[in-house]
């Protein structure tokens, strides 16, 4: 009988991974005088081992020699490219604007059992971007997948030592963060290890997934992490795949404002006083995840409690140490609880206790870091 189990679950595993692998997939992205950029954006797309099915570049505001540049490559490309220009009043233009329209575009025409992608203008998308995606969808139970963000090597060293060290240390605090909330709501669909970026160059979309949550979100800025939010929100299930990856340029005049750019730009006159909002004190994040889980109760009783919001809290960098050390001490002894109650009551996310924590200055590569190898 068991064998028999074991047969089904290979099959229907066999079955689910054939129909991923057949799925159109539309990447759109959208295009704002990036003439020093868009062809390797292309040809990135264009050495995929899993090539795209169509792409759409959403042309807007430009002024420079971009669509020359497309029209000069576009004989190479082994899909479809599909242009639309588009020209913004000032008073609504912002790459918000533009990566939701172009999505929409894309959406529209494409079949609802489709894949949508997308990615930014000046990145080069890693070979294996769309094979690493796909498997992602096809090993976890998710309609959403969020890849990881890398510096190109040439871009890694215009950054100075220190701001690579700095975003090494929020990170690691992020981890600990992320390990904490695993402990206290396991994610089976989203296990350790998993990266903590929310980034428009890379994200991966069922249509349905798109459709039920309204598309992009309508902000000027940071709509990818909004776009994060609104799946969240809405119960979609999210992989945030470290396979998954995506190299950027370090440019410090961007196209987004509140962008990496802009804040690139910023920290090498100054270092921020503030790290990265989405690392919240451990207090906070242990209120979200107890407010989160009675949500998620409560929709099961049809009770009326609104989806948790909080106002942001913003940390000190020179407070950083502290607040790490706060979250370590949490980790520590959330992991003694658990093995504890693993003994009597063992869970699918068994191992994820043993994980080192990350140290406050380690390596783990970050958005400023180069290509591997």
């Amino acid at each position: 009988m068991a064998h028999a189990r074991t047969e089904d679950t290979a099959s229907a595993s066999q079955g689910k991974e054939a129909l991923f692998w057949k799925k159109p997939r539309i990447v759109a992205i959208p295009v704002c005088n990036e003439e020093d950029h868009i062809v390797a954006c292309l040809l990135a797309l264009a050495a995929q081992t899993s090539l795209p099915d169509r792409v759409v570049l959403w042309i807007n505001n430009t002024t420079d020699e971009t669509c020359d540049r497309v029209l000069s490559v576009a004989h190479r490309l082994p899909f479809e490219l599909e242009t639309v220009t588009a020209c913004y009043p000032p008073a609504i233009a912002s790459a918000g604007q533009a990566r939701r329209d172009a999505m929409a575009h894309a959406a529209r025409t494409a079949s609802p059992d489709a894949i949508l992608l997308t990615t930014d203008a000046d990145s080069e998308v890693a070979t294996d971007w769309i094979d690493s995606i796909l498997a992602a969808f096809i090993q976890y139970p998710v309609e959403a997948v969020f890849g990881r963000v890398l510096l190109l090597p040439e871009e890694y060293r215009k950054i100075p030592l220190h701001l690579h060290e700095d975003e090494q240390s929020e990170r690691a605090y992020g981890a600990l963060l992320e390990q904490i909330g695993l402990l206290l709501s396991s994610e089976p669909h989203d296990p350790w290890p998993r990266h903590l970026e929310h980034s428009g160059a890379s994200i991966a979309v069922t249509h349905a997934a798109w459709r039920r949550v309204g598309g992009i979100p309508d902000v000027p800025s940071g709509e990818d992490r909004a776009f994060a939010r609104a799946l969240r929100q809405n119960g979609i299930a999210v992989r945030h795949a470290p396979q998954v990856q995506v190299y950027v340029s370090a440019r410090l005049q961007g196209r987004a404002r509140g962008g990496m750019a802009e804040t690139l730009a910023r920290r090498l006159i100054a270092q921020d006083e503030y790290i990265d909002d989405a690392f919240e004190p451990v207090s906070r994040r242990l209120l979200r995840i107890r407010r989160e889980l009675a949500y998620w109760q409560s929709q099961s009783s049809f009770l009326d409690i609104p989806y948790p919001d909080f106002p942001v809290v913003c940390i000190r960098r020179k407070e950083l140490p502290q607040h790490h050390e706060r979250a370590l001490r949490v980790l520590k002894r959330l992991r003694q609880i658990n093995r504890r109650s693993m003994e009597n009551f063992p869970i699918g996310t068994a191992g994820q206790y043993d994980i080192p924590p990350p140290v406050l200055t380690g390596p783990e590569p970050s958005v400023f870091h180069g290509r591997p190898g």
